[in-house]
């Protein structure tokens, strides 16, 4: 079969998709909208450092998603937040039908709410790319937690800030536990400000995040700024605690023995092979869709935009994370 995939946004993250796509195991047609030369001579070099059958894959690069005349089997979206919710609609107009969306979705609750009821107005679909849930490390993890009567996960990382990574963390804990609402408290996050490398108009966070679930399951968000990477997971159960350390991929199962083992971090140019081939072929996929990621997204909102309204003392509208 030969698929037609659009990917707009081509740069970091976007690049990584493609050396993603282009592992894909059947003929794929792949359209790039990137208007930066910058990320486009990036996603090219990453190209060129990857092997793959060049007779599978025809390009096709673009400016401006004006520019796509053709309609496609899947959307990926990796641009910055700020106006993705008004991107997509805009691809759901043209009769696109399949997305898979970097995360967050959007900016605010009224984006979000009006992206879920165009996808319901074009009958289309929307996952979220929060890959962990492909980690085949943590799929044999939540196999191991499935009769447990509780689940507290705490999270120590130093691998960029709350604003980029803590939906990735919540989605998993959602995940774990089978409950997509997840109550937040930010009262412990660091009063400062900081700036985010992807434009003034962006924040980071660090601090603290609490979460609760059902059966009083819990999350604990500890991010640190510093300028070495690094995370760690404690994953706790009522009868067996994982101690985690996904950048130096390994981990230890604590229950009756102690066991040590080979966690496996997969990257995006290596998930979203999976996730595509899922989408695809089956028309399903792990990640959750954008109704299941909606509460998260919203709690998020919530406790960053009230934060920095303690800070500067006036309202924010859009929440400024990407």
């Amino acid at each position: 079969m030969k698929k037609n995939i659009f990917l707009v946004g081509c740069g970091n993250i976007g690049s990584r998709h493609l050396q993603a796509l282009v592992k894909l195991p059947f003929k794929v047609d792949i359209h790039i909208v990137e208007k930066s030369n910058k990320s486009k001579i990036l996603a090219k070099n990453r190209l060129k450092q990857i092997k793959f059958n060049k007779k599978n894959f025809n390009f096709f690069w673009y400016n401006s998603v004006d520019q796509l005349t053709d309609t496609s089997d899947l959307v990926i979206i990796s641009t910055l937040s700020q106006g993705r919710a008004d991107l997509i609609i805009s691809l759901l107009k043209n009769k696109n039908k399949k997305f898979l969306i970097e995360k967050p979705v959007c900016q605010s609750k009224q984006e979000y709410v009006n992206l879920l009821s165009q996808m319901n107005l074009f009958n289309a679909t929307g996952w979220i790319n929060t890959n962990r849930r492909y980690f085949e490390s943590y799929q044999k993890i939540k196999n191991d937690l499935c009769n447990c009567k509780f689940i507290n996960i705490n999270v120590v990382s130093t691998a960029s800030g709350l604003g980029t990574n803590a939906i990735h963390f919540l989605d998993l804990f959602s995940w774990l536990i089978n409950d997509s609402k997840i109550k937040l408290n930010g009262k412990f996050l660091n009063p400062k400000l900081f700036s985010n490398k992807r434009g003034r108009e962006f924040k980071e966070f660090y601090g603290t995040i609490l979460g609760s679930g059902k059966n009083n399951s819990s999350i604990t968000l500890n991010f640190l700024p510093s300028k070495d990477e690094s995370t760690f997971l404690t994953i706790s159960t009522d009868s067996l605690t994982y101690v985690i350390d996904e950048l130096n991929q390994n981990a230890l199962k604590i229950d009756k023995f102690d066991k040590k083992f080979n966690f496996n971090y997969q990257h995006v140019s290596e998930s979203t092979t999976k996730i595509v081939k899922d989408i695809l072929e089956k028309n399903k996929s792990l990640l959750p869709q954008l109704d299941e990621s909606f509460f998260n997204h919203i709690e998020l909102f919530r406790i960053f935009n009230s934060h920095i309204k303690k800070q500067l003392k006036r309202d924010i509208t859009l929440c400024p994370i990407t």
